[in-house]
């Protein structure tokens, strides 16, 4: 029987090792995803009414043409005293310190002036910006290295009128979505329209027209969908608030969608207080407070300063909750907080960042087996 000799090769052990550990560390790296996959992403949400500047309601009562340009004149000058370049250093702290991903503005005021010697309304629109409060707030994010694009803007009243000091000026509103430019953070989609429920002013100089609306986005948040709305319902009638919160939950409106909903926004609604019927149509859609998610019955006043100027020297006037963030379906509140309310965060002179504070929510989302279909 002949004999065969095997001839046996050397084996290049460090490579085998190699091999095996390329793959056990593929093998991790695939657990890691699949884990990182189910873990709910995680979304910190901010609404915040940051002042047009002074009560815009000054001039209605009046009885003359003079006289309206008089209070006209006066509310044009609480607005230059409430110095919003100043204010948006402290709104752009609050940003920095609490980090929001996705925030709600409202009354983001542009004020115009016409020229000296025109006093004819909108007839001649007057076009020399004064302040917009947009571009103010981004450049003081800008300064602390804060990135956030404009996701969405709803232009809300345009109103003009004359002064006594011999020009007009025009108050453009605007609703404002702001999102934080960072990795897994994606706008797919900005979206917004005025209400059809208007409220008009009659006035000695002519009708005037408060009309407001809602801005939004759809957002991919590390691969999941989920719709942004920001809101600021009507603050001097019920009917027209109520009108437009239904309008929010229409067929057709933004909050008709399968994808999960965080609304944000100044409701100019307290549950507890005395137009809680506005809240009311938004709760009964299926939104849920996500105050009362974190915190039960503990207090979530926001809202308002007693001065006018801003000078409160304590923030007791902080009395009611008509700034609210509802969700839907229901998601987990892993922190809310009150901001704008500390006496510490106000300018050299007294002002604080607003009139309103605002609140400040990190929300898990819902796993998509939650999701309406």
């Amino acid at each position: 029987m002949k004999q065969h000799r095997y001839r046996f090769t050397p084996v290049p052990w460090a490579a085998v090792l190699l091999a095996c550990g390329l793959i056990v560390a593929a093998g991790v790296a695939a657990r890691s995803e699949r884990a990182s996959a189910a873990k709910p992403p995680r979304l910190t949400v901010m609404t915040r009414n940051i002042y047009l500047g002074g009560n815009i309601a000054r001039p209605i009562p009046a009885r003359t043409p003079q006289e309206f340009e008089e209070r006209a004149t006066e509310l044009w000058q609480m607005v230059q005293r409430t110095n919003f370049p100043a204010r948006a250093v402290l709104l752009a702290k609050e940003i920095e310190r609490t980090k929001p991903d996705v925030i709600g503005l409202q009354e983001v005021a542009l004020w115009r002036r016409g020229p000296t010697g025109v006093k004819d309304g909108s007839a001649t629109p007057a076009t020399q910006v004064v302040y917009d409060f947009l571009a103010s707030l981004q450049r003081q994010l800008a300064r602390r290295g804060l990135r956030y694009r404009v996701g969405a803007v709803q232009r809300e009243a345009d109103i003009e009128a004359p002064l006594s000091l011999g020009y007009d000026v025009r108050l453009t509103m605007r609703d404002v979505v702001l999102v934080r430019r960072e990795r897994g953070l994606r706008v797919l989609r900005k979206f917004g329209r005025n209400y059809r429920a208007v409220l008009r002013v009659p006035t000695v100089v002519g009708e005037f027209a408060s009309r407001r609306g809602y801005a939004g986005v759809d957002l991919s948040v590390d691969g999941r969908r989920v719709r942004f709305v920001n809101t600021h319902l009507e603050a001097f009638l019920e009917q027209t608030r109520v009108a437009q919160a239904e309008e929010l939950t229409a067929a057709g409106g933004p909050l008709r969608t399968p994808l999960p909903v965080i609304l944000v926004g100044d409701l100019n609604s307290d549950p507890r207080g005395e137009n809680p019927a506005a809240y009311g149509v938004l709760r009964r859609f299926g939104l849920l407070d996500t105050w009362v998610l974190r915190h039960g019955s503990k207090p979530a006043n926001s809202c308002c300063l007693a001065r006018e100027d801003l000078t409160d020297p304590t923030p007791a006037a902080f009395d009611h909750h008509i700034d609210h963030i509802l969700v839907k379906p229901r998601m987990r509140v892993l922190q809310q907080i009150v901001v704008g309310t500390d006496p510490r965060n106000r300018t050299r002179s007294g002002l604080w960042p607003s009139d309103h504070g605002g609140h400040v929510a990190t929300l898990e989302l819902p796993p998509r087996s939650a999701v309406r279909r």
